[in-house]
């Protein structure tokens, strides 16, 4: 997943996203969650950072989480 410079902010955000973006359950994938919203997120082990971009339907993608110097897959 390429990384952005800016971050494209939904103003909504699901409530199974809201659910699967909790520190606690990203701190378990490695991933340290960045803002309130879960669309910045840092890698635990390299320090990359990745600001995944909500699919039409408003939700993020399958992976979302994952590192993109694959660090957590």
């Amino acid at each position: 997943m390429p990384m952005n410079d800016t971050m494209t902010m939904p103003e909504t955000i699901t409530r199974e996203d809201k659910q699967r973006l909790t520190g606690a359950a990203m701190a378990k994938l490695g991933v340290r969650l960045l803002n309130r919203y879960g669309r910045a997120l840092q890698c635990e082990r390299c320090g990359a950072t990745w600001f995944p971009e909500p699919m039409p339907d408003n939700t993020l993608p399958r992976g979302f989480w994952k590192c993109p110097n694959r660090c957590n897959w």
